[in-house]
């Protein structure tokens, strides 16, 4: 069985983020883990009404817990509620150790790099977790059905897809946007066999492309939207897995 784990904030009720976890969990009928971190900063190591606070938090998170079962059943999902108290970043890489996707929101104004972003997406950076990050916008159907991977011949590249095979085996149709040629590294290193490798997972792919007078970045976006992709596969500096679904 597959195991999932979505960050939940403190105020999520009925968001497209739970929505696309549920969805999700169910097309690979995988164990949902619900997860909300009660964070630690320098300032509520040294400030005691800052502790009280903290204390409040994980109490009240901690009652959250039926209303995460009622949401399992109602999904027809197995799943399981975790709180934890720590630093962001080594909070979700260790939950991420046993979660085969860690899933979680990218909000409107998160611009890369991702560096920039909230805590969550900056995790990518810890350990090479496997994340998929769901936009606020996100109104498509439930599970992911048309993906797009970003081809460039790195290692990084390579783990992503290797580790998003599980959502490339259910998904209707499954696109390779290859730039490999148009990488300055790939100019200088031999050829990753990734043809040979889906064609060993049995995966039947289109390969396209990508435009070298676009540029890497424009060109993804550009094709993966003609596509109608609702999930992209990418590698970044370490990273296991980048996916960000509902390209627009």
């Amino acid at each position: 069985m597959l195991e999932f784990t979505v960050n939940i904030d403190t105020r999520e009720i009925d968001s497209t983020l739970i929505r696309f976890a549920f969805g999700l969990a169910r097309q690979h009928d995988a164990h949902l883990t619900g997860l909300q971190i009660v964070a630690l900063d320098t300032t509520s190591l040294v400030l005691p009404d800052a502790l009280i606070a903290l204390d409040e938090e994980e109490h009240d998170a901690n009652g959250r817990r039926d209303w995460w079962r009622e949401l399992c059943r109602g999904h027809g999902v197995d799943g399981s509620w975790e709180v934890v108290r720590g630093h962001w970043q080594s909070v979700i890489a260790r939950q991420a150790s046993l979660s085969d996707l860690m899933i979680g929101r990218l909000s409107a104004n998160d611009t890369l790099p991702l560096w920039g972003l909230n805590p969550l997406s900056r995790s990518l950076f810890e350990g090479g977790i496997p994340m998929l990050l769901v936009p606020e916008a996100w109104a498509s159907h439930p599970g992911v059905q048309k993906v797009a991977i970003a081809w460039n011949g790195s290692v990084e590249a390579a783990r992503a897809v290797k580790t998003a095979l599980p959502l490339l085996r259910q998904a209707e149709k499954v696109t390779v946007l290859d730039g490999e040629d148009i990488s300055d590294a790939g100019r200088h290193r031999p050829s990753l066999p990734l043809r040979e490798w889906l064609e060993r997972q049995h995966l039947p792919v289109q390969w396209q492309s990508i435009d070298a007078a676009q540029g890497d970045g424009r060109a993804i976006h550009e094709q993966a939207k003609a596509m109608g992709a609702d999930l992209l596969v990418m590698g970044a500096r370490g990273v296991r897995l980048v996916v960000a679904s509902e390209i627009s």
